[in-house]
C-alpha cells in the first residue's frame, strides 16, 4: 500500500535524491543550501514500505499578468521512480496538489513540462512560449547604422547581485508571465562553483552602461566558435542593439545562438537579412487556473466588454460551470451565472488565454473553443489582447 504525505525534516535528503534519481541523475547540490528556502508543508512525497518512490513540490511566488500581478504556485520537482511509473502515482500527487494550492488560496498554478504530452490532462495549458535562435556571423548586420552611445563592461560573477536584478526588472516590466529571482537565486548564482573552475564554457556577464547608469546585461558562453546567450536583458532600445552586437562581433566566433528570447523580441526587425535567423518555437511555462472566478478578476483587460465564459474543469467541481466577466484597463467583476455563454471551452485552453498567449479565434480555429453568440470571439479577443507577449525567461 502506497502512503502519500509531506515529508520532515530528516526525510528531505533523501526526497532530493529520490527526485533527482528519478531523472537520470545525480544530486549536483549541497542540500543544506536549498533546506533554508524548502517548505516542508508544501512538499508531497508517494512511500512504499519506507521508501520514496515518488515526489512534488510547490514554492509561492509573484508572477506578473495583465496590468496587474498574481501570487501564484510554482510546481516542480514532480518526479516518480522508474520502479513505480504506470501506477497512478503521478496522478495521484497532482489531483492532490492541485486541491492543495485551492485550499490555500493560491489562484493559478504553473510549471515547466518535461514532457509537453502530460499535463493537459490536469488542467494545465501552455502559459508562455520562448524562441530558440542561430544565426551565422556573417549575416548578422544591422538594417539601419548603428553606432552605440554607451559602452560595454564585463561584471565579476561576484557582484551581479548589486544591479543586474533591477536591470531584470526594468527589462521585463509589463510582461506577463514572469517571475522576479528572489535575492538568494541571484545569490547562488554569483557563486556558482563553476566561476572557479578553469577551462572553456564557463559563464560570463556583460553589461552596457550609459551615462553610469546599466541599462542592460548579457550573459553568455562560448562554445567552440558558437556564442551561446544564456539570457540578454535590456531596458532601453540603446542597451538592446549594443549588447546584441557585442555577442555577434566577438572575435572568433562563427555563430550565435540565444535559447530563451521572447516570440515577440525586436531583434528579428533590426536585421539587415532576417530570413538568415534560424527560430524555433516551443513552450515555456505552463499554467493552470485554480479558480477560475478570482483568476479573472485579477487581470487587466485591453478593451472594456462582458462575456460568459462556460468552462469545463473536470479536477475542479468549483470551476466547473458558467462566469459572467465585465472587465477593462481599470479592473473586473467576475461572477457565477446562469445566463447563456458566449463562448464555451476547456479550463486548460482559458489557461492559454488568459495571459495573452493564443487568442480565443485561434483555439477555436483549432476546435477548442465553442463560440455560441456570433462576434463573442473577436469580442474575446480584444478583451484579452496584450501589449508584449508572455514570456518567462527563467525557471524558478
Amino acid at each position: 500500500m502506497l502512503e502519500m504525505r509531506t515529508v520532515t525534516a530528516d526525510e528531505f535528503v533523501q526526497w532530493l535524491h529520490a527526485e533527482a534519481r528519478a531523472h537520470g541523475n545525480r544530486l549536483d547540490v549541497d542540500p543544506e543550501v536549498l533546506r533554508p528556502h524548502f517548505d516542508l508543508d508544501r512538499s508531497i512525497a508517494v512511500f512504499d514500505q519506507g521508501n520514496i518512490v515518488g515526489g512534488a513540490y510547490s514554492h509561492r511566488l509573484e508572477m506578473s499578468i495583465p496590468g496587474a500581478s498574481a501570487v501564484i504556485a510554482g510546481v516542480a520537482n514532480i518526479a516518480v521512480q522508474p520502479t513505480h511509473t504506470r501506477r497512478g502515482v503521478m496522478t495521484r500527487m497532482m489531483h492532490h496538489q492541485i486541491n492543495d494550492i485551492h485550499e490555500r488560496g493560491e489562484p493559478l498554478a504553473a510549471l515547466f513540462a518535461r514532457e509537453s504530452v502530460i499535463y493537459r490532462r490536469f488542467g494545465y495549458g501552455i502559459g508562455s512560449l520562448h524562441e530558440r535562435w542561430t544565426i551565422d556571423r556573417q549575416y548578422t548586420g544591422y538594417a539601419r547604422p548603428y553606432e552605440s552611445r554607451g559602452r560595454i563592461v564585463f561584471v565579476d560573477p561576484i557582484d551581479i547581485t548589486k544591479e543586474l536584478p533591477e536591470v531584470f526588472r526594468r527589462s521585463t516590466m509589463d510582461r506577463p508571465g514572469v517571475f522576479q529571482r528572489a535575492p538568494h537565486q541571484w545569490e547562488r548564482d554569483s557563486q556558482a562553483p563553476e566561476h572557479k573552475q578553469g577551462g572553456p564554457g564557463g559563464l560570463f556577464y556583460a553589461a552596457y552602461e550609459d551615462g553610469g547608469r546599466v541599462d542592460g546585461y548579457v550573459t553568455y558562453r562560448i562554445r567552440g566558435t558558437t556564442l551561446v546567450v544564456n539570457e540578454l536583458m535590456a531596458a532601453t532600445t540603446e542597451a538592446n542593439a549594443a549588447l546584441w552586437r557585442f555577442c555577434f562581433d566577438v572575435d572568433l566566433i562563427n555563430c550565435t545562438e540565444a535559447l530563451k528570447r521572447p516570440v515577440d523580441d525586436p531583434l528579428p526587425w533590426m536585421l539587415a537579412d532576417p530570413r538568415r535567423l534560424q527560430r524555433s518555437t516551443r513552450d515555456g511555462m505552463w499554467l493552470r487556473l485554480i479558480d477560475v472566478g478570482a483568476c479573472l478578476k485579477l487581470r487587466r483587460y485591453m478593451q472594456s466588454d462582458r462575456l460568459v465564459l462556460e468552462v469545463k474543469d473536470e479536477l475542479c467541481p468549483w470551476n466547473e460551470g458558467r462566469f459572467e466577466l465585465e472587465g477593462s484597463t481599470e479592473g473586473a467583476t467576475c461572477r457565477a451565472s446562469s445566463t447563456s455563454p458566449d463562448l464555451v471551452l476547456a479550463v486548460s485552453d482559458l489557461a492559454s488565454a488568459y495571459l495573452g498567449t493564443v487568442s480565443f479565434s485561434a483555439l477555436s480555429q483549432a476546435g477548442l473553443v465553442d463560440e455560441r453568440t456570433p462576434g463573442a470571439l473577436l469580442r474575446a479577443d480584444r478583451m484579452f489582447a496584450v501589449r508584449y507577449q508572455p514570456w518567462t525567461p527563467h525557471n524558478f
